[in-house]
Order: C-alpha cells, then structure tokens, then sequence
C-alpha cells in the first residue's frame, strides 16, 4: 500500500510550526543483556538493500526497487526496517526480508527531503527530521520552510504534529526511557521535548563554547541494534592547524545523557560503534581503530584493504566486525585480532545504512 498525502494537508500540516537537557557521564561499565538468535546485516545500496546472514557472511536476500538509501532504522522489535530516500521512506519487513510499503511525501506543490528518521518505542509512530520547500501553482516564488520534525502515525498513515527543529538535524534518537523527548543531532546536539516543542543544548558540535574547539562530526552513520547496550557512538575531529585531536560522541539512549571521550591518538572516522560488551570503540574511515572505550587509548588497528568505509558494525556476540560500503563490498574483521576474514561482495554502492538485527 503507498501513502498518498493530499498536497493541501501536508502543507497545512508543516506550516504549522511548533518550536531537559541532562549530561553526566557514562558508567564505567555497561550493563549488557545477551541476545539471541539469528544475526542479519541490512544494507542500503544504489536500487537495493542487501541482507547479509552473519552466520556464513553472505548475501542472502536481494531487495530491488528504485532509489537510493540515505538511512535506516529498525523498530525496537526488529520486525521492521524503516529506510529513507531523500523523497521517502521505504518499510521492510526483516523476517519475510521483503519491501511492504512506501511512504513517500513530496507533492508538485510541496517538495520534502527526508533526513533521518527514527520509529518510536512503543511501535505507534515515525519521527522524521526533514525539509520543505513550497511553492505557488503557476508562480515560481519559491518558500523555504525552516526544519519540521514530523509526527507520522504508523497505522492510520497520517501526520499528528510537526515541530520547528534546529538547522541541519540529520539524525534522530529515540529514548528508551522516556518517551516525552528526543534527541536531536545536527550542527550541535539537542534535547528536544515532544510535549513543549523547544529544544535545549546537549552537547556543542560546530557552534562551540568560547574556548572549546569546532567538533567536525558526521552523524549520518548510526549502527545501532534493537536490544543492544543503547549507547550510540560518532567520531570526531576537533580544531585547525597543528593543534587538532579527535575523540567520540556518546550518547546514552537509556539514560538520555552525554559522554565525550577523547583519544590519544588522532583518526579519522565516518563513524563508530561500542562493542556489545562496552570495552572496545570501534571506528572506521581509512583504518579500522579498536579503542579502549573508558580511556580512549588505541588498542590496535589496521588499514582497510578494500579502501574507504562509511560504516561500522559487529555480529551480537561481538567477536565479528563488520565494515563497509567501500564502493561494492563489505568487509568482515576479527574483533579480537582485527584481521580480515572476508571481503563480501554487494550489488551496488552503498551510504550510510547498515544495520544488524538479531531475530
């Protein structure tokens, strides 16, 4: 079934702008939680997501339709995977491995690009951060609206509310628990309550305190996974010149908090994820880096044989760490050792959505 949103409605909707923030540090250990069953990998490629079975680290199903996947979340069951082009998202349902519906929303009148989206915990509705443009029938004139965070009802397949967010928010990150807010990922870091509509700084990014450094941060790439640990990991750069370190992003989703940890050594990632064990960070641009996740220090890392990755994540036991889209490939590592088990070859390029889900 796809959804057919009237052009008058959606506008009207959008139109209507409605515009705690709390930081402590993580735990030093995190509280793990085994999961069972069986480890699938979805990736987002040109035309296609492939399904990775973790068990023989090959493909297993191909999903063809036409577009190109900028990123992917799945519901906190894991019976669904949420994938957004820039004109819609796409469902897909991980035990059939099959595309079940298109929800796509730009009109004539009112063109949408979708940025990131985020399905709620309780499974009832669709967080999606995005712009509109509109304009006029007949007119040229143009009318940039700013930044909506949209509402959208997974049932009844229709906007509830949409909000004014912070410019350039590209991710967005449900709480475990508490369902009144979110987090919102852009320039900077926010807190964003869905009750008030306002949004309240977290953590800066590129709109540093005096005396703190630019923190060039690239959060399209999220790899997180439903019943995993619930910490979300990105990488960073910070500063100009000479005087330039790096470090990770963490953000707590269970606790709705904050950590920056910085490293000891300076690299260069997309992005990054915490072992299921919490004791190693793992990040991935050039070289696949193993950190010491309560200290920063680099334990080990490799250069990536199959060249520039964008995505990181590991199988739910995390003894395998899977890297890629290097153009068709993904990339399989020993999380202990970090030697190449495996290249695996893939149908097309691919972005930033790739995901594991244990079913």
């Amino acid at each position: 079934m796809k959804l057919k949103i009237p052009a008058l409605m959606l506008v009207g909707l959008l139109l209507t702008a409605l515009t705690s923030c709390q930081k402590a540090e993580l735990p030093p250990a995190v509280k793990v939680t085994p999961v069972s069953g069986h480890d699938y990998i979805f990736v987002g490629l040109n035309n296609a997501v492939q399904v990775i079975d973790c068990e023989t680290d090959t493909v297993v199903k191909t999903i063809p339709f036409n577009d190109y996947i900028i990123q992917g979340a799945f519901s906190p069951d894991g019976k669904r995977y949420y994938a957004n082009a820039f004109r819609c998202v796409y469902v897909f349902d991980t035990v059939k491995q099959e595309l079940v519906d298109t929800y796509p929303f730009s009109t004539e009148l009112s063109k949408v690009t979708v940025a990131g989206v985020a399905p709620s915990e309780d499974l009832k509705t669709l967080y999606i951060a995005c712009t509109v443009v509109k304009k006029k029938q007949n007119v040229p004139k143009l009318n940039l609206l700013p930044p909506q965070l949209v509402v959208f009802d997974l049932e009844t397949k229709k906007i509830l509310r949409n909000y004014e967010i912070p410019l350039m928010v590209s991710t967005v990150l449900t709480l475990r628990n508490d369902p009144e807010h979110l987090i919102l990922i852009g320039y900077d870091v926010f807190k964003f309550s869905l009750k008030t509509g306002k949004a309240e700084l977290m953590e800066t990014l590129f709109n540093p305190k005096k005396g703190d450094k630019v923190r060039n941060c690239l959060p399209a790439m999220t790899p997180i996974s439903p019943g995993d640990h619930g910490i979300v990991a990105y990488p960073y750069y910070a500063g100009e010149g000479l005087d330039v370190s790096s470090g990770y992003l963490m953000i707590d989703r269970n606790q709705g908090t904050t950590r920056l940890l910085g490293g000891n050594n300076l690299w260069m990632g997309y992005s990054a994820m915490l072992a299921p064990d919490g004791k190693y960070l793992y990040s991935i641009m050039d070289e696949l880096v193993k950190i010491d996740a309560q200290t920063g220090k680099t334990v080990a890392f490799v250069r990536t044989e199959t060249g520039t990755c964008y995505g990181v994540t590991t199988s739910s036991d995390g003894r395998k760490i899977y890297v890629g889209p290097a153009g068709p490939d993904l990339s399989v590592y020993d999380a202990e050792t970090l030697k190449l088990l495996k290249v695996i070859p893939l149908e097309a390029d691919g972005g930033y959505a790739m995901q594991r889900v244990t079913l």
